[in-house]
């Protein structure tokens, strides 16, 4: 089960035996993400220039709230869980974190599709970044691999994943 993207591989032959839990994972919810934002975004009722900016909307508000789970979810009330992950970054992941699931539940509920397609969008990009992030970093942009390892290193800093944006607006960014 060898992918490429490029001419680079998604994963690391040489890493330990997380490719294939991890892979299914990552890449199950990724495809899934992306499947039903299709949908979303095919059966919405708006006009297209509403949708997408709708969609837009679901972007920016899916980045938004990975910063403020990230730091105020993870680092200050689950710190114990998310230290694991700090000290061995490349464990493989076993588990589908249910709880986002739940929240795109409720954003679908209480906004339109087109909001939470973005959202879904934005949300399969963060497990593309975060698993290359730790299983093969060769294929990320250079800046985004430095602001996420930086954060290992300094865990009161970069805490976006997908973005450096939030950590400049509210001053976590590492100078």
């Amino acid at each position: 089960m060898c992918t490429e993207l490029l001419g680079r591989r998604l994963w690391n032959r040489t890493a330990r035996l997380a490719p294939s839990m991890t892979v299914a994972i990552y890449f199950g919810e990724l495809i899934f993400a992306i499947a039903l934002a299709i949908v979303l975004l095919a059966t919405s009722p708006l006009k297209p220039s509403i949708t997408l900016l709708l969609f837009c909307c679901g972007v920016v508000a899916w980045t938004l709230a990975e910063y403020i789970t990230h730091r105020f979810v993870l680092h200050a009330i689950a710190p114990v869980q998310h230290g694991i992950h700090h000290a061995h970054p490349k464990e493989a992941v076993d588990k589908i974190f249910w709880q986002i699931w739940l929240a795109f539940v409720v954003v679908y509920l209480i906004t339109a599709g087109a909001i939470l397609a973005g959202a879904l969008v934005a949300y399969a990009w963060y497990l593309y970044v975060h698993y290359c992030a730790h299983q093969n970093p060769a294929i990320l942009p250079a800046s985004l691999l430095k602001h996420h390892l930086i954060h290992h290193r300094l865990a009161n800093r970069n805490y976006g994943v997908t973005t450096k944006f939030w950590d400049r607006v509210f001053g976590t960014m590492f100078r």
